[in-house]
């Protein structure tokens, strides 16, 4: 913090100073915080609807394997944009929890996630999607948080490889992938700027850029208030084998 002294004069005393739990609230600011943070949480903890399964956001599920929390946020992003494919980071999902069957407030999607990410659209050919997916399954035994969540395709890996030659197949729809073909990826703006190794992702033609798109967490908090009641599964969009 810095309190400014100013006299009138064209000159100014300025004095930093620490602020930390040694340093007293103001009685003022205090109850004035307080107050909208009563606020803000009454506003967050309306429900917005349910679901009648668990929903997966523990680390070992979203930075390793397939999610049905990570499907349904990605088939949001992919719908939100209209693209083929959804491609997010699984570490971008947080709260480290298995979370139980019921109401779902915006608190809980704010928990889910946290971060402010934007919706975004890019055109990159085949074969960047592989480079992608190869990116997201690199440092899988690190439980790295650059493992993807999908939506729009499906894929089969193999830990084992070495990095860089563990993706096996990759199906976009009912066909497999075709390197050479372009294809419309949703993804996050942290992504889209090479956020947890993906700049192959920039090097296509963005449509949606970050200024356009609609926030993630909004986005879900949409889906979830329009569908009501959510009860996504798993559906074999990724497959590890070794």
């Amino acid at each position: 913090m810095t309190r400014l002294s100013l006299d009138g004069s064209r000159r100014a005393q300025h004095q930093l100073v620490d602020v930390d739990e040694r340093v007293p609230p103001d009685p003022e600011m205090a109850k004035l915080v307080q107050q909208y943070s009563q606020r803000l949480s009454k506003e967050l903890e309306v429900p917005i609807g349910e679901t009648t399964v668990p929903l997966d956001a523990r680390n070992v599920t979203v930075r390793q394997q397939e999610s049905n929390l990570g499907n349904f946020i990605a088939d949001v992003m992919r719908a939100a944009v209209g693209a083929d494919v959804a491609i997010t980071n699984g570490g971008g999902i947080r709260t480290n929890a298995l979370f139980p069957a019921g109401r779902i407030t915006r608190k809980d999607v704010l928990a889910w996630l946290p971060f402010g990410n934007v919706v975004v659209k890019v055109a990159v050919t085949g074969a960047v999607i592989r480079q992608a997916l190869e990116n997201g399954v690199s440092q899988w035994e690190q439980l790295a948080g650059r493992f993807p969540q999908v939506s729009g395709l499906r894929f089969t890996f193999n830990p084992t490889r070495p990095a860089g030659s563990r993706i096996l197949e990759v199906r976009v729809g009912d066909r497999p992938l075709d390197e050479a073909a372009t294809y419309t990826v949703a993804t996050n703006d942290f992504m889209l700027r090479g956020g947890d190794g993906y700049a192959m992702l920039a090097t296509g033609q963005v449509l949606v850029s970050p200024v356009d798109g609609p926030v993630m967490a909004n986005a879900v908090m949409e889906a979830i208030q329009k569908l009501r009641t959510i009860r996504p599964k798993v559906e074999g969009r990724i497959t590890l084998v070794r």
